[in-house]
């Protein structure tokens, strides 16, 4: 009990006692000195644990809660109202014969014992003042013909008083006296509408909660292990940055594919119920969905800002995230390097609190791979893996770090790679392939053209050469890509010529010639090619 309890009034003062310590001897008893006691709850108050959440690559997260409550009268009350996306959150009950059909925000629920809003009747007035106990109240009273206000904790409800705790004040207010009452602290007020009567028996529901918040992102990074001339170890690992809200023992999905969000800015009440039941279908059981999107009151909260309590207690309910982009420093974004489809990593039973970074390993795989070289003139020869995708998920877009027998080998980017695709992975410059590009011109007609008075152009015909060498130890495959300056006409070795239809002023004409070429170790391959094209005559 506090040190310091108002005083009333002796007879007051003395039934405050009564009543504070009647109600003390059970809890006091099953205390163990060494600890702490444990909190005292209100069976009213929906207190919903974070189960899951579906963290996206652009810094939005998913977020399901759930927690079961004893009703009063179809009511309870709650504390948690999220920075929700869009200014809206979703409130749904589990049990397919109920439904939230009433979600209402605000400073706190008010009864006026008036016999309008709340019977007066001493008996009546005294169960609904039991029912809140251990919550945050205000009663206004009367004493000696004066109103009177008292704010605290309700800690117990006897016969004649009931007794607040305010954190150093305790107060004893008459029972008989109190005209109204106000929740403080508890700025949901939730009805559950019960199609059976079998179903309104039990007091007990069991009530989710869905929203969309910012806060909370994950970044991918890969780490390729070279085993053998044709296999290697590939390690996907998320690094999760929350700056959202605690993650208690909770199932985190991280989501390959950023979901396409317009307004998350702005508020778009329309678009609400298409957005949680796209996103939340790939990760909420069928059946949580189903009442989230059928049983569901879904509200805007942009209106329904919870100010400062009256006069005694003051306390914001749930203050936003913290700063994501300080949290993530120079780690690389990913938000936009990713596919359209939607793959899920789950790690369930996960404690990241708020402010909190974690790196969880999401597989590791044994795969094949092959090698390839890519020669796109003018730059140089580039030497390549070819990483096979056989395994039963697609791999997200990241940094990966190639190893062989622990030394580096490369640093880049991997990229996007569907199941049963490949994807190539940069290594190094191909030094061991030789590589020579040589032109010449074979004919010119002069002023072959003349687009205006006294402007003419000749057509200039040029011989091209690729010499290719492998100094490699085994076959290689290589990618020839020669883009040229002018009209492709010929090409040797079954040479693949194209235009650009982009280009195609006479000055301006330009085209590329592609081969696929295989070379044995030590072989030597020349490639030919022609093209022609106008320059101006001199």
């Amino acid at each position: 009990m506090n040190s310091r309890i108002s005083y009333l009034c002796p007879m007051l003062l003395m039934a405050a006692i009564a009543v504070y310590s009647a109600a003390q001897p059970a809890r006091l008893a099953a205390e163990d000195s060494t600890r702490p006691a444990v909190e005292e709850k209100n069976p009213h108050l929906w207190q919903p644990k974070t189960r899951s959440v579906a963290v996206f690559k652009n810094g939005l997260g998913f977020f399901m809660r759930e927690g079961s409550v004893e009703l009063r009268d179809g009511w309870c009350n709650a504390k948690h109202i999220p920075p929700a996306a869009f200014g809206t959150l979703a409130i749904y009950a589990h049990d397919e014969k109920e439904t939230v059909d009433i979600v209402g925000s605000g400073p706190g629920e008010i009864i006026e014992f008036d016999d309008r809003d709340a019977s007066s009747d001493a008996k009546a007035k005294r169960a609904r003042l039991e029912s809140s106990v251990n919550l945050k109240v205000q009663l206004t009273y009367k004493y000696k013909g004066q109103d009177r206000v008292a704010a605290g904790k309700l800690v117990s409800v006897g016969p004649q008083f009931a007794v607040l705790d305010s954190g150093s004040n305790s107060f004893a207010v008459p029972v008989d006296g109190v005209t109204k009452m106000q929740v403080l602290e508890l700025p949901l007020r939730i009805h559950v509408d019960r199609d059976t009567a079998e179903a309104s028996e039990s007091k007990t529901t069991k009530l989710g909660m869905a929203y969309l918040r910012k806060g909370i992102t994950w970044i991918p990074e890969y780490t390729l292990k070279v085993i053998d001339e044709d296999t290697a170890e590939l390690t996907l690992r998320g690094t999760l940055v929350n700056e959202a809200e605690d993650l208690i023992h909770t199932d985190v999905h991280l989501v390959v594919g950023v979901p396409h969000f317009v307004h998350t800015q702005y508020m778009a009440p329309v678009a609400i119920g298409q957005v949680i039941r796209t996103i939340g279908s790939a990760v909420a059981p069928r059946a949580a969905m189903t009442q989230l999107t059928n049983n569901a009151a879904i509200f805007s909260n942009s209106n329904g800002s919870v100010g400062a309590q009256p006069d005694v207690i003051s306390q914001p309910v749930n203050p936003a995230g913290g700063n994501l982009s300080s949290a993530m420093g120079n780690l690389p974004q990913m938000a936009n390097a990713s596919a359209t489809d939607y793959t899920v990593y789950t790690k369930k039973d996960l404690t990241v609190r708020r402010g909190e970074k974690a790196i969880i390993t999401l597989f590791t795989k044994k795969i094949k791979y092959s090698h390839i070289y890519r020669w796109t003139l003018p730059g140089k020869m580039k030497h390549l893996l070819v990483l096979h995708n056989s395994t039963d998920t697609a791999w997200t877009t990241g940094p990966c770090l190639a190893l062989s027998e622990e030394r580096p080998l490369s640093e880049d980017l991997l990229n996007y790679t569907p199941k049963g695709s490949n994807c190539e992975f940069p290594v190094t410059a191909a030094i061991n392939i030789g590589h020579v590009k040589s032109e010449r011109e074979t004919d010119r007609k002069l002023k072959a053209h003349s687009p205006t008075h006294n402007v003419y152009l000749d057509l200039v015909t040029l011989e091209g050469t690729l010499k290719l060498r492998n100094y490699e130890q085994r076959a290689v495959e290589i990618i020839v890509t020669n883009p040229v300056p002018g009209k492709p006409i010929e090409a040797g070795d079954e040479g693949q010529i194209s235009a650009d239809s982009t280009k195609l002023e006479l000055l301006k004409r330009a085209g590329t010639i592609r081969w696929t070429v295989k070379l044995e170790p030590g072989e030597v391959k020349t490639l030919t090619y022609s093209y022609e094209r106008y320059v101006k005559s001199h």
